[in-house]
């Protein structure tokens, strides 16, 4: 006799009472209100483009591109999503700590985001669909410059850059095995925010107690598509070599833009007198585009490293900083590797859970003093996920890394990142027998 189990519904439930709890606590504030650290290396574009990854990729450098254990969401190739045949709930938060140094000053800063909220459900024994909401992209900048206006030095202008606010997205992902372990998948991203970039000067040579401000608000809301591949490859029983592939379909977003002259009171929260220069413009916004690589050598519920190879085109991007200068393509290399001592073992918690660790190596666009000398971002990174029930997780991503010297580019970041997240597993609308 086929029947739906009756305590199918009671989990699920319980499970979606639970993932609610975390969002309001966590990720549903930060969608309308989305931060991050003061960052003087968000000024290009659309801001700094946000890590693709999910906790369980962090742990592992970022590495994603070819592999996924069939339990947790890989939301960096779409087309690996067929290999979770589990119904799967994840929820992120981040927090940072950070130093920022240049040869004047350093600053330390602590602060946290929403990392992740999906949802993945197996649709048919091939096709596993995904949705989800991430930050993109996120501005926070603010810095001063002064100039004299005579010899004596006695009087000066100051110069205000300040950005702040943040892009979105609404992923939808599907992905297919079309053919033995040959999978295709493609990722719709909606993306929607506003960043604020705003350029004071005040002077001081007459003993102004005001100053005039320029203001440039853009408003972002349009799609962006993603494309996967991945082929697993059966080398001996329970040995795979997996290769993946991901490419960025679109290079362009819709984007309108406002304008504003405003002159302001010193604490800049009074207008005193404003012009706007263009209202709601629209405009195309360039975004970097991206082409991932990965290969993987996995053991089946036991072990897997893996290598990662991306290459991002900013070309066409604008660097906001009035430099006609192009900017160059971003590579990054990054490895890591899981490993679980026994996932089947009753009596060991030790052995149940899974240790991940990783190291990532990535040129970046960002040119600080325009001298050609390009920051490189290093980390290493490490975590594990501790089991709960079924196939349930709590997982611990931790990240150490340098971004740009001061001896060469003018400006260092030095950062420590804590990511937890939670992984939800049931099998959901599942027909049992009993005899």
């Amino acid at each position: 006799m086929n029947f739906i189990s009756l305590n199918q519904p009671i989990t699920l439930l319980k499970t979606l009472r639970s993932l609610l709890i975390v969002f309001l606590l966590t990720a549903a504030p930060a969608v309308f209100a989305q931060t991050i650290l003061n960052s003087p290396y968000s000024y290009l574009g659309m801001g700094e483009i946000q890590k693709s990854e999910n906790v369980t990729n962090m742990m592992m450098g970022g590495i994603g591109v070819s592999n996924s254990n069939g339990i947790y969401t890989n939301v960096v190739n779409p087309a690996l999503l067929a290999r979770n045949r589990w119904t799967n709930l994840e929820v992120g938060i981040n927090t940072e700590y950070k130093t920022l140094q240049d040869y004047r000053q350093q600053q330390k800063v602590f602060g946290g985001n929403y990392q992740s909220l999906n949802l993945t459900l197996p649709i048919t024994s091939r096709w596993t669909m995904a949705v989800g909401i991430r930050p993109h992209s996120a501005v926070e900048y603010e810095t001063r410059s002064y100039r004299r206006l005579n010899l004596l030095g006695v009087d000066s202008l100051i110069y205000s850059y300040k950005g702040s606010g943040g892009v979105s997205k609404v992923s939808i992902s599907n992905g297919v095995r079309i053919y033995k372990e040959f999978y295709v998948g493609l990722q719709m991203d909606y993306l929607f925010g506003q960043v604020n970039r705003n350029v004071a000067t005040q002077n001081m040579s007459d003993g102004q107690y005001y100053k005039v401000q320029l203001e440039d608000l853009t408003s972002y809301s349009d799609f962006q598509f993603k494309a996967g591949f991945a082929y697993r490859a059966n080398l001996k029983p329970d040995l795979f070599l997996n290769l993946g592939a991901t490419l960025d379909v679109n290079s362009t977003l819709n984007a309108s833009q406002v304008k504003r002259f405003a002159t302001m009171d010193l604490s800049g929260l009074t207008v005193i007198n404003a012009d706007t220069l263009e209202k709601s413009t629209a405009f195309v916004q360039q975004i970097p585009v991206a082409k991932r690589f990965g290969l993987s050598l996995e053991k089946a519920a036991k072990w897997m490293v893996g290598v990662d190879y991306s290459y991002t085109d900013w070309s066409k991007v604008n660097n906001n900083l009035g430099r006609s200068a192009t900017l160059p393509a971003s590579h990054k290399v990054a490895v890591g590797g899981e490993y679980t001592p026994d996932i089947e073992s009753i009596s060991s918690f030790i052995k149940r859970t899974t240790y991940r660790m990783g190291a990532s190596y990535e040129k970046t666009p960002y040119d600080y003093l325009g001298n050609g000398n390009y920051a490189v971002d290093k980390n290493l990174s490490f975590g594990v996920a501790l089991p709960l029930r079924n196939l349930s997780f709590l997982n611990i991503a931790y990240q150490v890394g340098r971004r740009g010297l001061v001896s060469e580019n003018g400006m260092e970041e030095q950062y420590h990142r804590l990511t937890l997240g939670l992984t939800f597993s049931d099998l959901w609308f599942q027909k049992q027998k009993i005899n």
